[in-house]
């Protein structure tokens, strides 16, 4: 039995004014537009004749980011570097697992992570069982039916 987990949440609709954004990640309206003004972040280009600024969720991040780094010791420039890698790592790691994400099988009464085929051939698929807070893996022909189904 094979289920797929719908996406929910579009992250792309969630828009802050400058004002929630800095009482959601504790860094001042003055700061972001100073960050702003370094290009370290950046606010929405807005079509219409309201003058406010606006973030989406990409750069409530990117702050909430910057803010976590500032608060370990980091100074602001090391911090948004920083901030810049760990972006690069989190989109490498979101999108592989976009495209290697097959949906979740009920295999043996468990449920796995169908996570792509595993060779080339397209002949075996790799799985990913979390259980009892342990991972583990296993490997199975393609076209092996399921017991559950």
């Amino acid at each position: 039995m094979k289920y797929r987990i719908p996406n929910l949440v579009d992250f792309d609709q969630f828009v802050f004014r400058i004002g929630e954004l800095s009482r959601m990640t504790g860094v001042s309206s003055r700061q972001l537009r100073y960050w702003e003004q370094r290009d370290y972040i950046s606010a929405i280009t807005r079509d219409d004749q309201n003058k406010a600024r606006v973030y989406d969720f990409h750069t409530f991040i990117q702050v909430s980011i910057i803010k976590k780094l500032q608060d370990e010791g980091y100074r602001l420039p090391a911090a948004v570097e920083r901030m810049r890698s760990i972006e690069k790592e989190t989109t490498l790691a979101r999108k592989f697992f976009q495209v290697a994400f097959d949906g979740v099988e009920v295999i043996d009464g468990k449920m796995f992570l169908n996570l792509g085929y595993f060779d080339k051939a397209k002949t075996k698929i790799l799985y990913g069982l979390y259980e009892d807070g342990e991972i583990s893996y296993e490997i199975r022909p393609a076209n092996e039916e399921n017991d559950d189904q």
